[in-house]
Formats: structure tokens, C-alpha cells, sequence
């Protein structure tokens, strides 16, 4: 068994002192479900000195923090060596906090040691005169425990008792605490504080005030994913639609990928819904284009309480405040046109604000990515005008799908910004659905911005694909051209069964977004990639 040695404290004292506690304590919940939050981080600040000290929430949310207060008399405080605290609370269940005050800049360690004295937790830092505390969060079972401070060639152990198994991440950060000596002459004073309440993946909540003890304060924190507008780019629930009649939005299922329950649950705030006909399964393109707006209208109509459409970037968020989804239409190919430019404003006085120039089919006046032809021929003198008449009426472009010539004119002509809706980088996975970096890039210098796609076989060869093969097609965009040009653009409801594990459907997005903060993006990022950079460009396109 380790031999653990305790130095006598060597300090003078020359005050009297009258000590009081004074607690202040909340409770802090999720604000959308009302449901608590642990293992949040508190951090309290006495604004007049500085100092900062923590506590963690509890299972069911609480937490405590107590303010050992004093007034002192005759002060002449003269430390001439190290002081460790006790820690608090004795015995802990299943995590404590340890304090101590060095007298002089020096080096020190907090090593902990079990019954029997192994080593299980260490940690060491130079430190500036002043008074510490480090949170020690147990990763063994109950059971007595030593924590030794090492301060110069001074050492000082204590003994903790700990009530309950653990599996925490042993000693925290060592950081300043909160002062407890005060001048004063009578009564306990008034403290001003900043209270900071985080969590991984919670927007940070702050509160000011001032305290004299007995305070609660009730927190509700946001997830980062429900604070921002998401904003998906392309959904072919209506092609389901039209194959199934019995299916519709506002029931919730357990096939496919989209319904408004799952939306929900998503936090999904503006859903393109792609109007796309088959061009092989149809001749009559542009009236079943009417049909499928017909059925969106349709089922709009029949859930007014949950979604409504929108047409502009202001018109969804307006929605959004209303508690519902914002649903927007984009047509998915050229075709539906049929070489017309008034059937252009048709659709888009029924509310379509993109158009995607080809699907795989190229048309009379635009060749697509899956053409032999992509790289000699774009668009025609008929191609041109579609190009200028959507330029006119305020339509997004959209080139996914589009052949790699067709592309470059588009960018020749246009005087907006344009999207590849729902694509990824050819870099990450060669297939003629993705983007080249010049591309990527060239979309990028005209403020545009690529929504990537789900779709296993475009991210990843091969399948399956995970979140971690989104994130790296958005890793290679953000390289290449900066965190303004990345979206989401999933094509939920158009990849049949073959999906990315971990995002199976249009609940899953908060899945998404927690990667996403793990992965290193901020969360000022991660707003940008789930709606931000998109919502510049719907505003400068098709107006505020």
C-alpha cells in the first residue's frame, strides 16, 4: 500500500472572522419537450471581482451552489504555504470539488488515489497566488479516496468519501474560485452575479442578478438544432403520393421518410417539395406537373393548423412563428416546361421558386450529367432564354442533375446566385450526380450554395454510407470555398430504401447537427450549413 504523507499547514492569522452561508440554486429543463437536463454546467461569476466557480445539474435537472460568506475584522492575512480545502460535499455521489490556495506562483498537481493507493486520476498546471478549485466527476466505484495537492516540495492529503459508482471523466479544468473573504461591518452583502448555464449541443443561457441568498432560477435551454431555421432543399414525398392516394402528410408512418408528425420531430422549418414527373412514364409532362401542385395544395389545405406554403424567405418565417412548416415548391426538370416559356410562369405563379434545368434527361435545350454529350453541348439559344425568363421572374436555378457544359453557361449567363440542390463533391465520390471543385467552385463565386444529398451511392462506394460520409463531402466544400456555400438537400422520399444509416427518415436531423458540433463545426457554422447560407440566397433570388 502507497505511504501517503501530510505537511502541517504553516499559516498566521490574525483576524476574526463571522462566517454565514448564503445558496442560491435552479433547475434547468429542455424547452421543447420540458424534460430535464444533466450534467449541464453552471458557472457563476462575481461580476465585481472576476472570479468564476461551477456546479453540474443533477439527474432531474437541480442544482445548488452555496457562497460561504464573512465579515472580518483586524484583517492581516499572512499564507506562507499551501491550504487544501476539504472537499465539498463529503461524502459525494458521484462527483466533488476541491479547493486550495497557493501563496506563490509555482507548479502544482492534484493526483487521486484510491484505498489502496494507486494513482487512478492525475493532473498538474502552473498557477498563479490565488484560490482554486477543480471539480473531480468519479469514474470508479464507491468507496474512500485520497486527493493529494503537490505544491513546490509541500504536500497536503485529504481523505473523500464517495457514495455511489461513477462514470465521469475524472478532474476538471483547475480554475479560480469565487472569493469568501469580504469587508463589511454588519450584514451578509449582496452579491451581483452572472449565471451561464451550458450544454454540448444547448444554446448557452446567461442571467445577471443580483443575490442575497435563496434565489431559484428556472432555465430553459434550446437545442442548436431547433434555435436555427432548417431548411431541407429537395423532398419527393409527392411523388409517393401520387403512387399511394392513402398517403398522406398529416399521418404519422413508419415507411418511406416524410410526414408532418416526422417533420415535426425534426425540426424541420422549410421543406422544398420537389414536383418531379417520370419521363418515361409520362408524355404529358406539364399537366401532370398541374396534377402533382394540385396535390400539394391539397394536402396544404387539409392541415392548416401544421403546414402552410410560402413563396418568399420572410412568408416562411412568418409561418415558422405560427408553429408550422413552411413548404415550398421546386420542379425537378426541364421537361415540365415543354419548350414553353409561359408554362415557366405558370408554374411559377403556382409557387414554384426553383427550377432544376434537366433531371438524367436531357431536353431539347439543355443536356444533363448522365448525357454522353455533358461536356460538348449546354445550352441552346432556347436554353438561354429559359435561363433569362427565371432570372426575370425571381426562380432559383438549380443544377444538379445538369450537365458539366450546361452548367458553366448557365454561370455565363445568369446574374444570381445559383444551387445544386441536392448533390455532393465528385472529389469524395466520383459519380456524375456530384460536383468537380471548379464547379463547386465557380457556384460558390457567384454566392451559390450545394445542398448536400443523402443518397448512399452518390456519398460513398461502397455503401452503406454513414453521417460521418455526409460530413465529409461538407469537410471537402468547406476547404475548397468556406462555410457559406454548404446546405442540406436530402432527397428524402426519392432514394427508396437505400439510406444513410443514422438518417433514416426526417427525424433524424438533430442527429445530424450533434455531428456535426462533434465533428468541430461551431455552431454559428452549423446554423449557416442547416439553413443560413441557403436563406442569402433564396432573399437575393427570388426577394425578401
Amino acid at each position: 500500500m502507497k505511504s501517503i504523507s501530510v505537511t502541517v499547514l504553516s499559516l498566521c492569522f490574525t483576524f476574526i472572522i463571522k462566517s454565514q452561508t448564503i445558496s442560491i440554486s435552479g433547475n434547468i429543463k429542455d424547452v421543447k419537450t420540458n424534460s430535464p437536463i444533466e450534467n449541464a454546467k453552471v458557472q457563476i461569476k462575481n461580476t465585481s471581482n472576476g472570479l468564476i466557480d461551477s456546479v453540474f445539474s443533477d439527474a432531474i435537472g437541480n442544482w445548488q451552489y452555496d457562497i460561504a460568506t464573512s465579515v472580518e475584522d483586524n484583517i492581516n492575512y499572512l499564507p506562507t504555504s499551501l491550504e487544501v480545502m476539504q472537499n465539498f460535499p463529503n461524502p459525494f455521489n458521484p462527483s466533488t470539488k476541491i479547493g486550495f490556495l497557493i501563496p506563490t506562483d509555482e507548479n502544482v498537481s492534484i493526483s487521486i488515489y484510491n484505498i489502496l493507493g494507486e494513482l487512478i486520476d492525475i493532473k498538474s498546471s502552473y498557477l498563479s497566488k490565488g484560490n482554486y478549485v477543480v471539480d473531480w466527476f468519479s469514474k470508479g466505484s464507491a468507496g474512500v479516496y485520497f486527493y493529494t495537492i503537490n505544491y513546490g516540495n509541500q504536500s497536503i492529503t485529504k481523505k473523500m468519501i464517495q457514495l455511489d459508482g461513477g462514470n465521469g471523466i475524472g478532474l476538471g479544468e483547475i480554475r479560480s474560485g469565487i472569493s469568501n473573504r469580504f469587508s463589511s461591518d454588519i450584514a451578509i452583502p449582496v452579491y451581483n452575479i452572472e449565471i451561464v448555464i451550458t450544454k454540448f449541443s444547448y444554446a448557452a443561457d446567461t442571467t445577471i442578478a443580483d443575490i442575497a441568498g435563496g434565489e431559484n432560477f428556472s432555465t430553459f435551454l434550446q437545442t442548436i438544432h431547433s434555435k436555427y431555421t432548417l431548411i431541407d432543399l429537395h423532398n419527393d414525398v409527392l411523388e409517393v403520393m401520387v403512387g399511394d392516394p392513402d398517403y398522406h402528410l398529416a399521418d404519422f408512418h413508419t415507411y418511406n421518410h416524410t410526414d408532418i408528425p416526422r417533420l415535426q420531430q425534426g425540426g424541420v422549418d422549410v421543406q422544398f417539395f420537389s414536383i418531379w414527373v417520370s419521363p418515361t412514364g409520362y408524355t404529358n409532362y406539364f399537366q401532370q406537373a398541374l396534377v402533382m401542385r394540385d396535390l400539394f395544395y391539397s394536402e396544404l389545405d387539409a392541415n392548416p393548423s401544421t403546414i402552410e406554403q410560402a413563396t418568399t424567405m420572410s412568408q416562411a418565417l412568418q409561418i415558422n412563428n405560427q408553429n408550422k412548416i413552411a413548404a415550398v415548391i421546386g420542379v425537378e426538370g426541364g421537361h415540365h416546361i415543354e419548350n414553353s416559356l409561359d408554362n415557366i410562369d405558370t408554374l411559377y405563379n403556382a409557387g414554384m421558386r426553383y427550377l432544376t434545368i434537366t433531371w438524367n434527361n436531357s431536353t431539347s435545350w439543355a443536356i444533363s450529367a448522365q448525357d454522353s454529350r455533358t461536356l460538348v453541348q449546354g445550352l441552346s439559344n432556347f436554353g438561354r432564354d429559359v435561363i433569362r425568363k427565371l432570372d426575370s421572374l425571381g426562380v432559383i436555378i438549380d443544377v444538379s442533375h445538369v450537365g458539366i457544359r450546361t452548367i458553366s453557361d448557365i454561370l455565363a449567363i445568369t446574374n444570381n446566385p445559383i444551387i445544386a440542390s441536392h448533390s455532393g463533391a465528385r472529389a469524395i465520390r466520383d459519380h456524375y450526380r456530384n460536383l468537380y471543385d471548379d464547379q463547386i467552385q465557380a457556384i460558390a463565386n457567384g454566392g451559390g450554395v450545394i445542398g448536400i444529398v443523402f443518397y448512399p451511392p452518390f456519398l460513398a462506394s461502397p455503401t452503406p454510407a454513414y453521417i460521418s460520409d455526409v460530413i465529409a463531402h461538407i469537410d471537402h466544400i468547406v476547404n475548397l470555398v468556406g462555410t457559406d456555400h454548404v446546405a442540406i438537400g436530402s432527397d428524402f422520399d426519392g432514394i427508396g430504401t437505400n439510406v444513410v444509416v443514422g438518417l433514416e427518415d426526417v427525424t433524424k436531423y438533430p442527429d445530424l447537427t450533434l455531428a456535426l458540433l462533434q465533428h468541430g463545426y461551431t455552431e454559428l457554422e452549423v446554423a449557416k450549413f442547416l439553413g443560413g447560407n441557403f436563406r442569402r440566397v433564396f432573399e437575393q433570388v427570388c426577394g425578401i
